[in-house]
């Protein structure tokens, strides 16, 4: 064989091993292609739905507007069983939770990695009773179960302050017109609420705690929750979805 000759094959055999490895790169890349496609195609699990759902209710403190949080209005059901409405008197421009909270509720807050507080108060229909609600977002149900706890084991002075608006019939509700306390917890946020009366009286003025003319404070709670907490209906195909 020439030197000429053995050149040529050489570089025959280099040509079709580039050829073959251009060809494999083409399957490689055909291949990727159609599972990626295959990957964007297939139905989201169980799982991916669940983790969506979790996490559009984990952001509903930011994505809805404070009055889609805390309604106009909220019905309830009077001790002589008359339907009445809590009216809003006004909602807090403060989100922060050492402010919203009493007591050892703040600390028990910052452990359990609160990340907001929102706060309104509502008056009952005849402007009487005072309940100030308090709607507060943590990281994680589980964390918002224990900081619920917490709250139940001390109750007042602990939880929340009042927020008391000047210029309304709310305006002398203070730290010291809370009589009550309710608390519930659904999925990552925990409801507080606080009762007294409009005059500002402090429960040492009335001597005795009465129960019914406050019992109104769980059926608003159980009214803001609901919603709030609600599991969403998942739609993958539509952009705001990720899943």
């Amino acid at each position: 064989m020439t030197p000429v000759t053995a050149r040529k094959r050489r570089r025959g055999l280099i040509m079709t091993v580039i050829a073959l490895a251009g060809a494999a790169c083409l399957v490689a890349a055909v291949v990727a292609g159609t599972g990626a496609r295959a990957e964007q195609a297939r139905p989201p699990t169980a799982a991916e739905r669940a983790a969506a759902a979790e996490a559009a209710v984990a952001a509903r403190w930011q994505d809805w507007p404070a009055g889609q949080i805390f309604p106009a209005a909220l019905g309830y059901t009077t001790g002589l069983l008359t339907k009445e409405r809590a009216r809003r008197a006004g909602i807090s421009p403060h989100h922060d939770c050492a402010s919203a909270l009493a007591g050892t509720a703040v600390a028990t807050a910052r452990r359990d990695g609160c990340r907001a507080a929102l706060r309104a108060t509502y008056l009952d229909e005849l402007q009487g009773v005072v309940y100030t609600a308090g709607v507060l977002a943590f990281p994680t149900p589980g964390r918002a179960a224990a900081f619920e706890r917490a709250v139940a084991r001390h109750r007042l002075p602990s939880g929340l302050r009042a927020y008391r608006l000047a210029g309304t019939a709310a305006a002398r509700f203070a730290e010291a017109a809370r009589q009550a306390a309710t608390e519930r917890q659904a999925g990552p946020y925990v409801l507080l609420i606080v009762a007294g009366y409009a005059d500002g009286r402090p429960a040492t003025a009335t001597g005795q705690h009465r129960r019914r003319v406050f019992a109104p404070a769980a059926q608003l709670g159980r009214e803001l929750l609901r919603p709030l907490a609600a599991r969403p209906v998942i739609n993958c195909s539509q952009p705001e979805w990720s899943c």
